[in-house]
């Protein structure tokens, strides 16, 4: 059966999205089923379901082996918001990791200044806006630990295990041949853990699309609940899993167990930019 573009505003609304709401969207077109119209109808239904006087904004984050160029280098995290990306009236923030593109009454203003920013996901940036804004964080077909709002929630803390890295210097820095990417999150984090706990709360509503399940969280309150856990226990994303390499680097950076390099020069990764190797 084919999903409308009317079935996905009514889902939408079902979910306690509203005119003029401020939506960060992540998602996976191909969770949803046969959508018709594609990618290009996702769009259109959640421009239509906030309308003027709402802002749609998506995460269009990207590698960083190649200068960062805000017209052409593309987003790495779904079809839809690559399709949102290129759409002429809609604006790009200018991070070469963190960008996103928004469109709408506030899309101008989310996005101005990213470039200035210390962080990608931190003080000024538009993840940081949204929030203030009273926004809301739409997962379509994908859970948390595609929420990049989490990253906000570690560099609030000043995590320990997040990185600074040397990038190649985005295009917009003319003459520039080198970008600090300061409070960088490498690697795997637990950020599933907290769906329960917003669920629990009334911070999170429910409603399907097609195939995919949608999840709704208010940023404010995603902030409020998670904050004091995480600011008592800093490890709290990190996983318990004896394999997995990141959570184990970023375990020993708190000192709760011997430094040991040579567990990862022995992991046999031959991704010269992966996040976890670099260390």
């Amino acid at each position: 059966m084919k999903i409308t573009k009317q079935d996905i505003i009514y889902s939408l609304y079902m979910a306690d999205v509203e005119k003029g709401d401020i939506l960060l969207v992540h998602s996976a077109l191909s969770s949803i089923g046969d959508v018709e119209g594609g990618a290009d109808a996702v769009v259109d239904a959640f421009l239509e379901a906030v309308g003027s006087t709402g802002t749609i904004v998506m995460s269009t984050l990207t590698g960083w082996s190649a200068p960062f160029d805000a017209r052409t280098t593309p987003s790495a995290v779904g079809k839809i918001s690559e399709v949102f990306r290129k759409r002429p009236q809609t604006k790009r923030s200018l991070h070469p990791v963190h960008s996103v593109a928004a469109c709408g009454r506030y899309a101008d203003y989310i996005t101005s200044g990213h470039e200035n920013c210390e962080t990608g996901c931190g003080k000024g940036t538009p993840y940081e806006k949204i929030k203030e804004l009273g926004g809301k964080i739409i997962l379509l077909g994908v859970d948390n630990d595609r929420n990049t709002m989490m990253h906000s929630l570690e560099e609030e803390i000043d995590a320990k295990y997040l990185r600074t890295l040397d990038i190649p210097a985005p295009t917009y820095q003319h003459g520039a041949r080198k970008f600090t990417l300061k409070k960088f999150p490498p690697g795997h984090r637990d950020f599933l853990s907290v769906t329960p706990l917003l669920r629990r709360a009334g911070a999170l509503k429910e409603s399907v699309i097609g195939n995919a399940c949608i999840k709704v969280i208010d940023a404010k309150e995603l902030y409020r609940l998670v904050m004091p856990l995480l600011t008592s226990d800093p490890l709290l994303f990190i996983c318990e899993n004896p394999n997995c390499n990141s959570c184990n680097w970023s375990r020993a950076v708190y000192g709760l167990k011997r430094f040991a390099y040579k567990r990862y020069a022995a992991n046999h990764c031959d991704d010269k930019t992966c996040e976890i190797c670099v260390i």
